[in-house]
């Protein structure tokens, strides 16, 4: 069903499966959320939403971690991270060190630039939040917040499941 005031924006999930309707638009809402920050980190601060994320997981871990760790915090592939922080390392935000202790470790390490970016990327991830939870109150947010704990964690679960069910394949 295609509401006449917002077709060219979205097509409304309405499936008979309750459950189905709310994963489409759960997934759908998700796409928009991501497209939407995507457009507004590289409008306003010149970065992409990983950037963004990158740099921040950085500066909470004091301004150091290896690619493995931010791979396994933003959920991606430590080989995406590699390129993804070959890009930030051309753009000044990160430079790399190998590790003292393990020399075939590397650690990624915040820039006075990555700082810089970030700071200036901070008012942009809270436009973005006041945009998209604009109509929201605490009770919904922290319903929204206990949900999306809930599903985080069912998919991590698949996630095990997954990898150990190809493991067992090979």
């Amino acid at each position: 069903m295609v509401s006449k005031e917002k077709s060219k924006t979205f097509i409304e999930v309405a499936l008979a499966d309750p459950v189905l309707n709310a994963y489409v638009l759960f997934v759908q809402t998700a796409d928009a959320v991501q497209k939407y920050a995507d457009a507004c980190f590289y409008k306003k601060a010149g970065l992409s939403t990983t950037k963004f994320v990158v740099l921040e997981v950085l500066a909470v871990n004091q301004e150091s971690m290896t690619p493995s760790q931010i791979a396994r915090w933003t959920l991606r592939e430590r080989h995406n991270i590699t390129t993804l922080v070959d890009r930030m390392q051309q753009d000044g935000l990160v430079r790399t060190e190998r590790n003292n202790k393990d020399k075939r470790s590397v650690n990624i390490i915040l820039t006075n630039e990555g700082r810089e970016a970030l700071a200036r990327a901070v008012p942009v991830a809270r436009e973005i939040v006041d945009q998209v939870m604009v109509s929201m109150g605490e009770r919904d947010v922290t319903q929204l917040v206990e949900s999306l704990n809930i599903l985080r964690q069912n998919a991590h679960e698949g996630l095990g499941d997954l990898t150990d069910y190809q493991a067992g394949q090979s």
